[in-house]
């Protein structure tokens, strides 16, 4: 326990558009590190990697005067510098067995009260009945042709709440027709997965970001037609959840 808490703290909380950057330029990053950290672990970049660019804070130490005379020490940020992280895949080194603790998982949170009975309305307004069925490793999948949502049982209710927004999303905007690729679609609805839960405090980024980035292929213009379709199937599935 203290080794993976060692371990983890090693490594930084990214922001979202950090995340975003780090995910459209290398889609299967999984950990990533400065090159200083990584030698501080052990590992070391390994000969010609391409760093992944993000960008970082430019801090600086200024003296103020307080209100009694004296003077204290503060941290402000003028503006951001791009810097350079590597995935673990981009390095070699001592092995760090307690990694795994750290790295992107499914969601294991609650979730608020009464919104996946909102959800499974919302589905079956749509002529979707919901069930509880694992199909192989997916999460999740909908099958239009026997109008049903299916949503893995043995994962905590957060994670089947993003599950069910993700298939509810499909659903709702492409039992009709799909567009023109599945990559497109499958952007489509995990980006609507995002917001929902974005909005209902459900903390589903460490998923959604990876899972955008794969099937966008770090194609930014691709997430970009994808916008107006998301942003009114979100709007739409919260509207149903609150009842405005």
């Amino acid at each position: 326990w203290q080794r993976m808490l060692k371990v983890a703290s090693k490594f930084h909380r990214y922001s979202f558009n950090n995340h975003l950057m780090i995910f459209l330029q290398r889609p299967e990053a999984t950990v990533v590190a400065g090159f200083n950290r990584w030698k501080s672990l052990g590992r070391f970049v390994k000969k010609g990697e391409k760093g992944i660019a993000i960008f970082a804070p430019c801090r600086y130490r200024t003296k103020v005067e307080t209100d009694d005379g004296d003077e204290k020490s503060l941290q402000q940020i003028r503006g951001f510098r791009v810097v350079h992280v590597f995935d673990i895949s981009q390095t070699e080194g001592d092995e760090l067995p307690d990694l795994d603790a750290v790295r992107p998982k499914l969601l294991h949170a609650d979730a608020p009260e009464g919104i996946w009975d909102a959800l499974v309305a919302q589905a079956d307004a749509a002529g979707f009945e919901v069930i509880r069925h694992r199909r192989g490793r997916v999460n999740g999948y909908r099958d239009f042709s026997h109008k049903e949502i299916a949503v893995r049982p043995d994962v905590a209710l957060a994670q089947a709440v993003k599950t069910l927004v993700h298939e509810l999303g499909h659903a709702l905007l492409h039992s009709e027709e799909l567009p023109h690729s599945k990559e497109v679609a499958e952007v489509e609805v995990e980006s609507v997965a995002f917001i929902v839960c974005d909005a209902m405090r459900i903390d589903s980024g460490d998923y959604s970001f990876r899972y955008v980035a794969t099937w966008s292929g770090g194609d930014i213009e691709k997430i970009k037609e994808t916008a107006e379709n998301v942003v009114e199937c979100a709007r739409g599935i919260l509207e149903g959840c609150t009842g405005e």
